[in-house]
């Protein structure tokens, strides 16, 4: 999982702690937006955001499959303002090492506010179980 270098946009952390740290995820790149782009390594417009992770595919089966379930269900309650790519999908990005890459992307949407959604759907899912 990724590790906190100082790096991470502050508005991302949350986010970024409850994809890695709840849904077991390895995040490894993000944006939160950023009114002065220069500079930055694919830096979105100030109200978007993105984050980029591999699911391993040596997860027992299933659980995969009930993490991209729980992130499913929290980008539903946005209505077309975030969104959930395959990578390998979408941009023909290789499948390295067993592990597919995604990425969760927002717009007129703050990471915060989608981060207590994917929380909530995370709480409720494992409730569930």
């Amino acid at each position: 999982m990724a590790q906190y270098d100082g790096k991470i946009d502050r508005n991302m952390r949350v986010l970024i702690s409850i994809l890695n740290h709840y849904l077991n995820i390895r995040t490894y790149a993000s944006c939160g937006g950023h009114i002065k782009r220069s500079g930055r390594v694919n830096p979105t417009p100030k109200d978007e955001f993105y984050v980029s992770f591999v699911l391993p595919s040596n997860y027992p089966e299933g659980v995969d499959e009930n993490i991209l379930l729980i992130i499913r269900e929290a980008i539903r309650l946005y209505d077309g303002k975030v969104f959930f790519e395959n990578d390998n999908e979408t941009y023909n990005f290789p499948i390295k090492d067993g592990c597919c890459s995604w990425t969760i992307s927002g717009h007129d949407v703050t990471p915060i506010n989608f981060a207590s959604t994917l929380f909530s759907k995370y709480l409720s899912a494992k409730r569930n179980r």
